[in-house]
């Protein structure tokens, strides 16, 4: 996003034009900031792909999160109330989390990897922040998004920002807070978010601009009009036409089914009952259920479930939506669903006595003395066998075993203990 002389467009998909001076509206009105800013995200309280916000400064430069973050959080309230007021059915899934006064923005803070002077130039900062926020969000790349508030300073002060991203992954949003002073970041972050979301990727839209075919040309008080009047953001429509980008009937890609936005007219309830000393974690962020748990989620969320066991306990099989004894499992909640996952001890001890001459042999023992042990495998079966000495014959078994059969199963679905006697054979 540029501020720039009326006529000029910046081609590229990463930017946007911005004429005008604008004051960041509705600050006043924000919940005060009450949170803390962190080194890396904190586990989410929402479900659903988030956008994360970042505060971001270079590896020489000063750290202003105590300054800035109440601002921050001002804005990001900002932006979602006034998507909210263009679409009531909608909202972006901000990464939140929760403090003493409620939940509020989980606003990361990251020294960059790279100085003021290589963070300078216009032609490559994006690409060098994209770098830095990706290389280190690690698999949360896969399902994460990011609004970065860049704090260093810029060769070109006529740009307010720049943003891209694919519809279905990567997608980050830059605010440079030392460029364009007199534009509301707020208008400039929810633009950039647009760009972020995929919108307009590739796409000849019907109002394209001409030679622009990042933005629309038919109304000025579009978000993503190339150039802003002196207006605040509650004046900016989402898709003045709904032809373009929002809430069209066009075959290509809609940001209103972006998954980055929570669906607020409707959610799928989905519950996970755990039983036994486990958890079950999700790919997207917002399921890690420790103990049976339920929450909500946009309808038609595709999930991977991981089911993982406490120190010293295994996963044994899935229950209801989900079957098997792969610690993996796929679901798609398109409808209300319920998984059931069950843990157990890993091993339990099985003890062999034996009365008598013989021994027992099977699963690893051969036990031919008054009593063995072992740690086994739990919940999976173990054969054992009774071999009498020359001369003496099997009476039976009592215990986990029962009956006068030469062989007996042991299900190991708690420790267990077995008893062998041999008795001698009657004389002919």
């Amino acid at each position: 996003m540029e501020r720039m002389r009326p006529g000029l467009r910046r081609a590229a998909l990463a930017a946007a034009a911005v004429v005008g001076a604008l004051l960041a509206p509705g600050l006043a009105e924000a919940a005060p900031w009450c949170g803390t800013a962190a080194q890396a995200d904190r586990p989410a309280i929402a479900t659903g792909h988030p956008v994360r916000v970042v505060y971001l400064f270079p590896s020489d430069g000063v750290d202003r999160t105590a300054e800035l973050a109440p601002r921050i959080w001002a804005e990001v309230e900002e932006i979602d109330l006034r998507w909210r007021t263009r679409d009531p059915t909608r909202t972006i899934n901000f990464d939140l989390t929760t403090f003493a006064c409620g939940n509020q923005i989980d606003l990361v803070t990251r020294r960059a990897s790279l100085p003021s002077a290589d963070l300078l130039p216009v032609a490559s900062r994006f690409d060098r922040i994209l770098d830095d926020v990706y290389r280190r969000a690690g698999f949360d790349a896969l399902v994460s998004k990011y609004l970065v508030y860049y704090d260093g300073p810029v060769d070109s002060p006529e740009t307010c920002g720049a943003g891209a991203g694919i519809t279905g992954g990567t997608g980050l949003s830059i605010v440079y807070l030392q460029a364009c002073p007199s534009i509301s970041t707020a208008l400039v972050g929810t633009h950039e978010l647009m760009h972020g979301f995929g919108a307009l990727r590739s796409v000849p839209a019907p109002s394209a601009c001409v030679g622009d075919a990042g933005h629309v040309c038919d109304a000025t008080n579009d978000i993503l009009y190339p150039r802003v009047q002196a207006q605040p953001l509650s004046t900016y429509a989402l898709d003045s036409g709904r032809n373009d980008y929002y809430g069209h009937a066009s075959p290509w890609f809609d940001v209103q089914d972006s998954l980055w936005l929570r669906h607020l007219d409707a959610s799928v309830p989905f519950t996970v009952r755990v039983r036994g000393r486990g958890s079950v974690l999700s790919d997207v962020p917002g399921l890690s259920c420790s103990a049976s748990c339920g929450t909500a989620w946009n309808p038609n969320t595709a999930l991977r479930l991981v089911a993982q066991p406490a120190q010293g306990q295994r996963f044994l099989r899935w229950g209801e939506s989900c079957e098997g004894a792969i610690p993996r499992c796929d679901v798609l909640l398109d409808a209300p669903t319920t998984v059931s996952a069950v843990f157990a001890p890993a091993r339990y001890q099985l003890s062999v006595f034996v009365a008598g001459r013989g021994r027992v042999v099977g699963a690893g023992l051969s036990c031919a003395v008054a009593r063995c042990a072992r740690a086994l495998t739990s919940h999976r079966a173990v054969t054992l066998r009774a071999i009498p000495a020359k001369g003496w014959r099997l009476r039976g078994w009592i215990g986990a075993c029962g009956g006068v059969r030469a062989t007996c199963v042991v299900p190991m679905k708690n420790a267990s203990s077995v008893r062998a006697t041999f008795v001698r054979r009657a004389s002919t």
